[in-house]
């Protein structure tokens, strides 16, 4: 899918909803972690309803920022991935994205060795896996908690021949030119399984980079038990799709 264009500079996104010191933290790490030169920005993406506190700390980050530019959005809301994609189709001096969570279930150091995969690996998809050799899932979640999700990853990776191990965890990079032109549907964050998801059917490859996941140390979880049932919907909603319907219309057409 990916044209194999070189690594220019990626886009950090930091996606935050409720989260204070943890927000100040991630973006912190994530500055000391990167080469300014590798980064065009970075943007706090704020969810619908962004506590008040989680807004002011991403206004004063982005009032303060040096040497990487920093950037604070708050989603409308309903459509993350969508509402991702336009304002990543005015990057134009990036050419990977970087996806990233506030809650440091991933510690913002690790964004170093996966951009360092990125700018290795510029047609791949780079992404953390949990259940590869020298990573792990927090124990804080409980063992069965921790066996559903292999379970589920085992599920998506035998639906798809894929060889990953981990598809929906969280933290990612891919290019930013095929990201832009995938037909995404889901709201919330399972728009970025569903990517990954996308990205499978096309043939794009994978890198994974073992996880050593943490437990959340601020605000509450994003997803409701509820709302993690939903990833079954795209699982099989793109299993069936034909392949050209993975892309947005005319995007075949666009550079």
């Amino acid at each position: 899918m990916s044209d194999g264009a070189a690594f220019r500079k990626a886009v950090i996104v930091v996606l935050t909803r409720n989260e204070v010191v943890s927000l100040r933290e991630t973006v912190l790490g994530i500055e000391n972690a990167c080469c300014p030169a590798d980064v065009a920005r970075i943007l706090l993406f704020m969810a619908p309803d962004a506590t008040e506190a989680c807004r002011s700390e991403a206004a004063r980050l982005a009032a303060g920022s040096e040497p990487i530019p920093i950037l604070a959005v708050r989603e409308k809301g309903g459509a993350l991935g969508k509402e991702l994609q336009q304002l990543l189709r005015r990057q134009a001096d990036a050419s990977h994205v970087i996806i990233w969570t506030a809650d440091q279930d991933a510690p913002p150091e690790a964004v170093a060795p996966l951009l360092k995969k990125a700018k290795e690996n510029p047609a791949a998809v780079v992404k953390f896996a949990r259940f590869l050799p020298g990573g792990s899932p927090p124990i804080s979640k409980g063992a069965f908690i921790n066996q559903r999700d292999k379970a589920f990853a085992l599920l998506v990776c035998g639906l798809y021949g894929s060889e990953q191990t981990d598809p929906n965890c969280g933290p990612l990079s891919f290019p930013l030119r095929d990201y832009v032109r995938l037909n995404l549907r889901e709201a919330f964050l399972g728009t970025f399984f569903e990517s990954v998801l996308c990205f499978e059917r096309l043939g794009t490859p994978f890198i994974e980079i073992p996880l050593q996941q943490q437990k959340r140390t601020e605000g509450k979880a994003n997803l409701s038990v509820f709302g993690k049932l939903r990833f079954f919907v795209p699982v099989v909603r793109l299993r069936l799709l034909p392949k050209h319907k993975i892309l947005r219309e005319g995007a075949d057409e666009q550079t």
